[in-house]
């Protein structure tokens, strides 16, 4: 199945917007820091250091939010052309939602004590599947809606997907009753659940 422009760019720019706000902050503390150490004239090699971090800092984050803007623009222009724009702040809240409802919590972690350092591990088939579920996207139109969901790329966080296969078809069903889903499918590294419009 072809992706649409929102699949291909949601990722994305969900990265681009949080790379923006940081730079942002990044520059203000840095202009803030320039500002403060103005005065102090042994301190000129700093400011000159932390002026070049500035200036790149600004740049990244003014580029970050162009690329994002430019993008966003384009699904926007798109989505007025062929869709609605209620449909794409639709995608938008229940790509967040499946997020969060697909994301497997860890509660139970191994502490490995070396000499009298206590080292807490994590069950990395969970990480490794919640990495994946990181890039899954709901995109909602007029006649059909399409979930897709990254498939892990280990065989034990695959078998985590696999468990909850049905649980993913029976909340997309009940989020969007509006639509008919067919169980799931998988095209290359994706697994797509596809709901019709009912009639």
């Amino acid at each position: 199945m072809k992706k649409t422009y929102y699949q291909k760019t949601f990722n994305i720019c969900v990265k681009l917007f949080i790379l923006g706000i940081i730079f942002t902050i990044g520059s203000i503390v840095f202009y803030i820091s320039i500002d403060l150490l103005q005065g102090i004239t042994y301190l000129t090699v700093l400011t000159q250091f932390l002026t070049t971090i500035y200036i790149v800092s600004a740049l990244l984050a003014f580029l970050s939010i162009l690329i994002f803007i430019l993008l966003v623009g384009r699904e926007i222009s798109l989505r007025i052309e062929q869709d609605s724009l209620t449909n794409l702040l639709k995608s938008i809240w229940h790509t967040i939602t499946m997020r969060q409802f697909l994301t497997k919590h860890d509660h139970s972690k191994t502490i490995t004590t070396v000499g009298q350092v206590k080292t807490p591990h994590y069950n990395s088939k969970i990480k490794l599947f919640n990495k994946a579920i990181q890039k899954t996207v709901v995109d909602i139109r007029e006649d059909k809606v399409v979930l897709l969901i990254r498939v892990p790329k280990t065989q034990e966080a695959l078998d985590i997907l696999n468990n909850i296969d049905s649980a993913i078809h029976n909340e997309i069903s009940n989020r969007l009753p509006d639509y008919y889903f067919s169980q799931s499918e998988r095209q290359g590294n994706y697994l797509y659940f596809i709901g019709t419009k009912r009639k």
